[in-house]
C-alpha cells in the first residue's frame, strides 16, 4: 500500500445555525488504501462524507486532492476527480432499467446517438462479473435494497471508474450473500489500486476491511489508528469515549421504576430472516429502549407487532388480552400505536391542517353519530397544543409548514390523544434539533410513560440513556442483553450491540 495521499484535509469545519457539526477535522487518506470513518450517530460522520463528496461546502479549513489545495468541491468537480460516492439509502430511477440506471450520465454512443446495445451488453458483464444473478433490462424498482445498493457500488467501481469511493453506511441493508459480493468489489478494487473510504457503525466490519480508521466524536477527529492493533474493546473505548462511563443529565430528576401492571407482552415472536424468539415484557408507566444497529431488526420487530408486516411464530399480549393485531388499526382498537420513523411520508398528512392531523386517530371520541363534536374538536386539539408545547400560527396552519421539532410534536399528540395503553416509538427524535429533541424526550417521560408503556428505539444510545428504565440490546434479530437503569454504561451497552457479549 502506498504512503503518499491522496486526500488531506485541515481544520475542516462546518457550521449551521445554532450547530457546530463539524470542528477542525484533520484526516489524511493515503492511495490504495480502506480507510475507516467511525463514529456515534450525530458525530459529524455524513457531514465529513458530503464535504469529501462535493454534497456540503464547508465553512472554513482547507482540502488537498492529489496535493492540490481546493476551496471545496462541487458534485460535478467530485465526478470529475473520479470521487463517487455510495450513499446509505440507494438512490435510484425506479421505473428505467437496470443499465440504464448503471449508466445514467455515462451512455456510451454511437455518433450522436445512443448506443443501447453495447449499453446493455456491458451492464450484464458488470453483473456477470460481479456474481449479482440480476437482468441487465429488469426494472431498478423490482430489485431488493440489497441489489440497488450493490448496483450503486458496481456503477461507481466500473462505469465512473472511480479513483476515491466513499461507502456511506452501504452495507447495512445488504443480505448476507449480497454481503459476502461488497466486500469481495472491495477486496478488488484495493487491489487494483483504488482508494476506499468506508462510513460504518459496526467495528466488526471496519476490522475487517479497513487499513485505517479515523474516530470521529462531537463533530471533532480525535484519533487515527491502524487497525491492526486493535480490537472492538479498544475501539469502543474510542468512540464512546471514557468520560461516558455513567449517565448524569437534568433528566436524572425524572421519576424512574414506576412500573405498574404489564402492557405488553411478546414471547417467542419470529420473522424470518428479520428477528428470531423475541421474548419481552412492558409495564405501564416504564419506558424501555431497544437498541441496536441499523439492521438489527429494531424497525421489523415493531411493525409486526403492530399488525404491519408479517410474521412467522409466537404470541402476543397486550394489556392482558392475548393475540396479534393483524392490522394496524385493529392495534390501535387493542390500545397499542406504532410511530413510524419516517414521520413526512408515513406520520403526517402534509395537506392536512395542524388540527386536522391531531385528531385523525381519536375521531370516534370526538363523534356523535356521525358527526364530529367542533367543541370537543377544538378542546381537545387547545390541550394537545399546550401540552405538548407545539408551535404554530394557529390550529388551522398547514402541517407542512411547521419545522421539524413542532412536526414529530404533531405525530406524537395524535397518537397520545387516543389514550393507547402501549407506545412503540420508532427514532422519535430522528432529524429534529437539539431543543425540540429534549423537549420529545421530556413529553415521553413524563406524559406518555404516565399512563402506559413507552418501547422506543434511536438511531444512537444518548437518548435512550437519558429517559430509558431499561435498555434492551438487540443484535442481528436476537435480544442479546438487559440493562436496568442502575447499570447503564454507554461503553458496555455500545460493546453488547456490536455483538461483543463478554462485557
Amino acid at each position: 500500500m502506498s504512503t503518499d495521499s491522496i486526500l488531506k484535509l485541515k481544520d475542516i469545519t462546518k457550521i449551521y445555525p445554532g450547530t457546530v457539526a463539524l470542528q477542525k477535522v484533520d484526516m489524511e487518506i493515503r492511495h490504495g488504501e480502506v480507510h475507516g470513518i467511525i463514529g456515534k450517530n450525530g458525530a459529524g460522520k455524513s457531514t465529513l462524507v458530503g464535504i469529501i463528496s462535493g454534497i456540503t461546502t464547508p465553512s472554513g479549513g482547507s482540502m488537498y486532492l492529489r496535493d492540490r489545495k481546493i476551496a471545496h468541491l462541487s458534485r460535478l468537480d467530485a465526478k470529475r476527480e473520479k470521487i463517487a460516492i455510495v450513499p446509505q439509502e440507494p438512490q435510484v430511477i425506479s421505473d428505467l432499467t437496470v443499465a440504464e440506471n448503471l449508466f445514467l450520465g455515462d451512455y456510451p454512443h454511437r455518433g450522436p446517438l445512443v448506443d443501447w446495445r453495447a449499453m446493455y451488453r456491458s451492464a450484464q458483464e458488470i453483473l456477470d462479473k460481479a456474481g449479482l444473478n440480476i437482468n441487465a433490462w429488469a426494472k431498478a424498482g423490482e430489485l431488493s435494497i440489497s441489489e440497488q445498493q450493490l448496483m450503486l457500488l458496481l456503477k461507481a467501481c466500473y462505469v465512473e471508474r472511480a479513483d476515491l469511493i466513499i461507502l456511506d453506511e452501504a452495507s447495512a441493508s445488504l443480505s448476507q450473500d449480497d454481503e459476502k459480493i461488497y466486500y469481495a468489489l472491495i477486496a478488488e478494487q484495493k487491489n487494483s489500486g483504488k482508494t476506499i473510504i468506508v462510513i460504518s457503525h459496526r467495528t466488526e466490519e471496519i476490522l475487517q476491511v479497513c487499513d485505517r480508521v479515523t474516530v470521529i466524536r462531537d463533530g471533532c477527529s480525535v484519533a487515527t489508528v491502524d487497525c491492526s492493533g486493535l480490537d472492538k474493546r479498544m475501539f469502543s473505548a474510542l468512540i464512546v469515549g471514557e468520560e461516558s462511563a455513567g449517565v448524569n443529565s437534568v433528566f436524572s430528576r425524572c421519576h424512574f421504576g414506576g412500573a405498574g401492571e404489564t402492557a405488553l407482552s411478546v414471547r417467542d415472536f419470529t420473522r424470518l430472516g428479520y428477528f428470531e424468539e423475541i421474548s419481552l415484557t412492558l409495564k405501564k408507566g416504564e419506558v424501555v429502549g431497544l437498541a441496536g444497529l441499523r439492521g438489527s431488526g429494531r424497525t421489523e420487530l415493531f411493525k409486526a407487532i403492530a399488525g404491519i408486516d408479517p410474521f412467522d411464530a409466537g404470541t402476543l399480549d397486550i394489556a392482558g388480552c392475548p393475540g396479534i393485531p393483524s392490522s394496524p388499526s385493529q392495534a390501535l382498537e387493542r390500545g397499542l400505536v406504532y410511530l413510524t420513523e419516517d414521520r413526512e411520508k408515513e406520520g403526517l398528512i402534509a395537506g392536512l391542517s395542524v388540527r386536522e392531523n391531531m385528531v385523525l386517530n381519536s375521531l370516534r371520541k370526538i363523534s356523535r353519530l356521525t358527526f364530529i363534536d367542533r367543541k370537543k374538536e377544538r378542546d381537545l386539539t387547545g390541550r394537545l397544543l399546550e401540552t405538548f408545547e407545539i408551535l404554530a400560527a394557529s390550529p388551522e396552519q398547514e402541517v407542512n409548514q411547521l419545522s421539524g421539532g413542532n412536526k414529530q410534536k404533531v405525530v406524537v399528540s395524535r397518537i397520545s390523544a387516543f389514550g393507547p395503553q402501549v407506545f412503540l416509538l420508532d427514532e422519535p427524535t430522528r432529524g429534529i434539533d437539539i431543543a425540540a429533541k429534549d423537549s420529545i424526550l421530556r413529553l415521553i417521560r413524563e406524559n406518555l410513560a404516565q399512563d402506559a408503556g413507552v418501547m422506543m428505539t434511536s438511531p444512537g444510545l444518548d437518548d435512550l440513556l437519558l429517559i430509558c428504565d431499561r435498555i434492551l440490546v438487540l443484535y442481528k434479530g436476537r435480544i442479546m442483553a438487559e440493562f436496568a437503569r442502575e447499570a447503564f454504561h454507554e461503553g458496555k451497552i455500545f460493546q453488547t450491540m456490536q455483538g461483543d457479549l463478554a462485557v
